[in-house]
């Protein structure tokens, strides 16, 4: 029987707290875990990323190749298999996940247990709650922003409140898991 990783990933700070809950592999690798939280999120993967320690200074575990400019040399997603950090016997298991380093978005990627499936599937969206914030809106005061002027139509940065729905096209406070399911799942 398939067995697979269950995770659940929250942005950092977010107001409303933004969360998806997913299965993915247990032969997967981070890199399959960054597209995982890519899809689920609605990011566009246009920024830098990498998984790191949830530490103080987070070592990197695994992200794009590269890093050395930065004096920190990042191993490569497609060569680190998640079962090289992620063992399923430790009664807390996570890590962090870091998009945009300019935003500057911060996801708590915590491993609920590992579960097996009579069903073979690549990975499965089980829940999760609010929609991804837009690439490049700010970070999570930025988001804040998208959010309050959704429900009241109100900017709080006092720009033209047309050019910033122009500027959202058709994003919503409300995920549509269902739809976010069925691209996640296929």
């Amino acid at each position: 029987m398939p067995r697979y990783y269950e995770f659940h990933v929250a942005v950092q700070d977010s107001r409303p707290r933004v969360w998806r809950r997913f299965l993915l592999r247990t032969t997967s690798t981070f890199a399959h875990l960054h597209r995982a939280i890519q899809d689920s999120f609605g990011w566009n993967e246009s920024h830098l990323w990498e998984f790191r320690l949830p530490t103080l200074r987070g070592r990197p575990i695994a992200g794009l190749p590269g890093g050395e400019e930065y004096n920190r040399p990042t191993p490569d997603a497609r060569d680190v298999k998640l079962n090289s950090y992620f063992t399923g016997k430790r009664v807390v298991e996570w890590c962090e996940y870091h998009y945009d380093f300019g935003d500057d978005w911060v996801h708590d990627v915590k491993l609920v247990g590992v579960v097996s499936d009579t069903q073979a599937f690549r990975r499965r969206l089980l829940d999760g709650e609010w929609s991804g914030p837009p690439d490049d809106c700010g970070g999570v005061h930025g988001h804040a922003r998208m959010v309050h002027f959704r429900r009241t139509g109100e900017d709080l940065a006092g720009d033209a409140p047309e050019e910033l729905a122009t500027w959202l096209g058709d994003w919503d406070v409300e995920a549509d898991l269902d739809r976010i399911k069925v691209a996640f799942d296929r």
